[in-house]
């Protein structure tokens, strides 16, 4: 993996948590939504707890599954972060982590940097020489 490959993860994984997230989320409002059916006719009420508490045993089982996912896409972004805070040059490693981490167009880089795309381009490529992928 390159080290190109390498740091674009970081916006891919933001992705993938927040996709999580609003499955965490939809998650619990099913959970608040479900309830057992109360009616006046005889019936086996066990019936309608168990098939609530099998519904809700499958939606914490999802939840924490989702949560082991986000543990570990969070750790990995923060790898990602270690590794360009790793970058010697002060001014390759800004453009690293607006490139990277904050998801920047070259243009804002260069606006915000104060200098023409040349130079962040220039900026960028020796700081990926710099970048020390991690064995997978």
């Amino acid at each position: 993996m390159t080290a190109k490959e390498y740091l674009s993860q970081a916006q891919k994984i933001d992705h993938e948590i927040n996709n999580m997230l609003e499955q965490v989320e939809n998650l619990r409002s099913m959970a608040t939504k479900t309830t057992a059916i109360i009616s006046d006719m005889p019936g086996n009420a066990t019936r309608n707890t168990t098939q609530l508490s099998d519904i809700v045993v499958k939606l914490v089982e999802q939840e924490e599954e989702i949560n082991k996912d986000i543990q570990r896409l969070v750790k990995l972004r923060a790898e990602i972060y270690s590794v360009i805070q790793g970058v010697r040059d002060r001014d390759e490693r800004v453009v690293l982590e607006l490139r990277y981490m904050g998801y920047r167009t070259w243009h804002d880089i260069s606006l915000k940097l104060g200098m023409g795309e040349r130079q962040v381009y220039r900026l960028h490529d020796r700081g990926l020489k710099d970048v020390t992928v991690p064995c997978q």
